[in-house]
């Protein structure tokens, strides 16, 4: 029994870690991607609301890989789960509207008249939601307003595509329009409502209707924070919201591609604005344009959009995106002019809020009477957590009490109704029988079992894998602050581990787990810069400008991240590029050039030529000297800022650059084995395997032949012989060679693998291999090197190459440096002091020029 208490107890606890693991995952993202502005209601428990969101996704993923379920049945299933007692003041019943699932919601109190009736519309993206998700929602409406209430569940996508929700909406308010009587409804006092996707769908059910004479005239409809159009992803609040929870700009696209075609393949093209022809946009300009917007929902972070030319594949694919029963926006002025009265809710953190700006002012243009109320403190679907217990907010009780009085004020006066809920009538079958509530609990509280069985199975890999990696490694004793060292390689270590879990289940590759897990926190504004994001001949940019004025231009520095070509974005280096523009006193241009394997190489040298050869062409727009431009780069950002450096050396057409920084660049795929390759072979943060890794993954998009590039028997021995006078250890001096360095043994060629490498010998991918005639071109050079880092002889090599070319070389050697140091600076009290001191050097000598 002892064993057993205490293996329970194990379990248990293991569980538990693994929960925590997963909502402090969800807790991570939540934090980097997500944007809660500070005038949003209860942003605490807007931000709680988001993580439990993000890890409901995340479980729901984990069962679709394991073939459990797909994660959106998951979803659903865990918003299906809220029980309600029953209501003392309504009938509730779950009937049918030509064969479409219906709850209708009747008050119990005597009624002097007939009713009034809404046509509810849940929202959800039309993917989620159903009559239960809304169920709060109904019974508040129903009974506050004293009205019947029917709400549709109409088919949801991906599964049925458009118009299938717009369908069963139709229908199912044809069917209760001519039927209204039977349920002790005013068939003159019919109200269409619906939120978020179900304002769209209210929208266009109200337009369908309007022309319709075989009909009673709709009384009004209600528009709560409506997407009403696919055309622009770019209004102001979608560029203003984009980060805000629970939608994201990135998730509206994703819905409304999944209603229109099941699938989001061309989700980019749809948010770029590059899905409709130049024609079309201009056509519906009048409709679905920024300058529509009041200007004062434009001052907080909007910037124009420029509108893109269009795929006529990609068009095709979504060119319904024009029709109006879609998008109920771009609908003539003939149909809005005869739409009923209308209420429309916005909400100022809401990427939706700017649809339901522009349908206001159609409607108003048009002679359509309009209530408008805004939520200057709310954000999207705050109005479906009404009454949720201690996650609901005081500004959804606001916005539903304006809606209710809305509907209060459109009351006509009737025939006396028999009985408040009217006759039940034969329209469809009783709400099917349930589970005892006990077993539908119980079945509800597998999926966290299964999770946390999971989170046991991968905290158990990952501190295994960590545990059994770490004494493998070398951290040298001369190393700057080894135990700080010891626990950043145990980190990536765990994340590495973490991430062949994800990718072994399915949920994400490696590679794009381990970058998602390097990007960390979104900065706050920096008081001393003006930081800003643009695009340099299409290559996204982060330009760093100090506030403080100048008496005249400033230098520049064109920043080229590290990371082997893999990782690395304008969010990880940040902080270094913050303060390099602030102690530098320089405008600093951080370059996110596109990534390996996805995008092999010339691709991010093209990319970092092309963003240099704009900025020097335009660096007076920004208060920049062009004779004062220095490129810099760490890692393999050294490898391509001394790739600009060599091409632009030699053209006239363009300044001279000033100078070139390189920090621990990786500079060559000749020698894998010359001494510091040896002697810090197992020192984090670059191993010797993994430096061949990069090189190979940025050349060929895989590592398939990395032994024999580490062997050396990828290269031909005439060509060897040839980069002898530049690559080999004879030019090292000598003092770096007393640590442990052994003689290499020689390897036979293979002609094959040299096929698949050959380009390791071009100059833009190794820089070190470039003729002399190039090298003398160069601007005045610093370099910085690392005692304990596998690239430190490459940087030896390329100084000794500079200064025997006539080049001037400033070269700052940390003595207790490793690769990677400077990076990072400031990281979550990760930094270390002789990174410091090296950031230092590089401000010194920019200051210096």
């Amino acid at each position: 029994m002892a064993v057993a208490y205490i293996l329970l107890v194990l379990f248990l606890a293991v569980f538990v870690a693994g929960f925590v693991l997963l909502i402090l995952g969800a807790m991570n993202f939540d934090f980097s991607n997500s944007e809660i502005p500070p005038g949003v209601n209860e942003p605490v428990k807007l931000r709680i609301i988001h993580i439990m969101l993000i890890s409901r996704a995340v479980v729901g993923r984990i069962l679709e890989n394991i073939g459990i379920c797909s994660q959106v049945n998951f979803v659903r299933y865990l918003q299906d789960r809220k029980i309600l007692q029953v209501d003392p003041k309504l009938l509730i019943k779950d009937l049918w509207f030509e064969k479409v699932p219906i709850r209708i919601y009747q008050p119990k109190a005597p009624s002097a008249s007939q009713r009034r009736g809404v046509m509810f519309f849940h929202g959800g993206g039309w993917v989620f939601g159903s009559l239960e998700t809304h169920e709060r929602l109904c019974r508040s409406i129903a009974r506050e307003s004293e009205s019947v209430v029917v709400s549709v569940g109409y088919r949801l996508a991906p599964e049925h595509k458009y118009p299938a929700a717009y369908e069963d909406c139709l229908n199912a308010t044809i069917y209760f329009m001519k039927n209204a009587e039977h349920y002790g409804v005013d068939p003159a006092n019919i109200t269409v409502c619906g939120d978020n996707a179900g304002g769209n769908l209210a929208a266009a059910v109200s337009q369908t209707l309007a022309g319709r004479s075989d009909l009673p005239r709709l009384r009004a409809q209600v528009l709560i924070y409506p997407g009403l159009q696919a055309l622009d992803f770019n209004l102001p609040s979608y560029q203003q919201n984009q980060g805000v929870p629970p939608l994201f700009r990135e998730r509206a696209a994703f819905y409304m591609l999944q209603y229109l075609d099941g699938n989001a393949s061309n989700l980019e093209e749809v948010l770029e604005g590059s899905h409709i022809p130049m024609d079309i946009k201009l056509n519906y300009g009048k409709w679905v344009s920024p300058d529509h917007i009041p200007q004062k929902f434009k001052v907080r972070g909007y910037k124009p959009h420029v509108l893109l030319d269009c795929s006529t594949e990609i068009y095709e694919t979504v060119k319904r995106f024009c029709e109006p029963n879609l998008c109920p926006l771009l609908a003539e002025d003939a149909v809005i002019q005869q739409l009923p009265q209308s209420f429309i809710l916005t909400c100022e953190y809401d990427v939706l809020r700017d649809d339901g700006l522009l349908y206001k002012k159609r409607l108003e243009d048009n002679g359509v009477p309009v209530t408008w109320y805004h939520l200057e403190d709310g954000f999207h679907g705050i109005i479906n957590s009404f009454n949720t217990d201690w996650l609901s907010f005081p500004s959804e009780k606001r916005a539903l009490d304006n809606i209710v009085n809305f509907l209060k004020r459109r009351r006509r006066p009737g025939p006396r109704s028999r009985f408040g809920g009217g006759r039940a009538g034969a329209a469809g079958p009783r709400r099917e029988l349930r589970a005892p509530r006990g077993r539908r609990r119980a079945m509800a509280l597998l999926p966290a079992l299964l999770l946390l069985l999971l989170g046991l199975a991968a905290l158990a890999a990952v501190l295994a894998a960590v545990l059994l990696s770490l004494p493998s490694y070398d951290i040298p004793p001369g190393v700057n602050q080894p135990a700080k060292l010891r626990l950043v390689l145990a980190a990536l270590l765990g994340t590495a581990a973490l991430g062949r879990i994800l990718e072994k289940t399915g949920l994400c590759n490696q590679i794009t787990f381990g970058r998602y897990v390097r990007q960390g926190r979104k900065l706050g504004v920096d008081p001393k810069l003006f930081i800003q994001d643009l695009q340099f001949n299409k290559v996204p940019v982060r330009v760093y400008q100090p506030k403080a004025t100048s008496d005249g231009r400033r230098r520049a520095l064109i920043f080229f991240h590290g990371g082997g070509w893999v990782f690395g974005s304008l969010d990880t280096y940040e902080k270094v590029c913050r303060y390099l523009s602030r102690e530098s006193v320089s405008v600093v241009v951080s370059v996110q050039y596109r990534l390996a394997p996805e995008h092999k190489y010339p691709a991010a040298y093209e990319d970092c030529l092309n963003a240099t050869i704009h900025f020097m062409k335009n660096a007076e727009h920004y208060g920049v000297d062009p004779a004062n431009i220095t490129v810099c780069g760490d890692s393999a950002g050294g490898n391509l800022a001394a790739a600009v450096s060599q091409t632009l050396a030699g053209r006239s057409d363009l300044p001279r650059l000033r100078a070139q920084v390189l920090i621990y660049p990786g500079l060559q795929a000749l020698d894998f084995n010359l001494p510091s390759y040896h002697q810090n072979r197992g020192v984090p943060l670059l191993f010797r395997e993994r430096a061949a890794f990069f090189a190979l993954q940025y050349l060929n998009g895989h590592a398939l032949h990395m032994q024999e590039v580490l062997e050396g028997s990828h290269i031909p021995p005439d060509m060897k012989l040839k980069y002898r006078k530049w690559v080999s250890p004879d030019h090292i001096p000598q003092k770096f060679k007393v640590r442990g360095v052994k003689l290499r043994r020689s390897t036979d060629f293979i002609a094959e693998v040299y096929e698949t490498v050959k380009r390791f010998c071009e100059p833009n991918l190794c820089p070190l291999l470039a003729e002399d005639a190039v090298v003398q071109q160069l601007p005045q050079s610093f370099i910085l090197t690392c005692e304990y880092d596998v690239l430190r002889d490459d940087g030896l090599l390329y100084k000794k190459r500079l200064e025997d070319n006539g080049v001037p070389v400033t070269w700052y050697h940390l003595e207790d440096g490793f690769h990677g140091i400077i990076s990072l600076y400031d990281y979550c009290g990760l930094s270390f002091p002789s990174g410091k001191r090296g950031l230092d050097s590089v401000v010194n000598f920019l200051k210096s020029l």
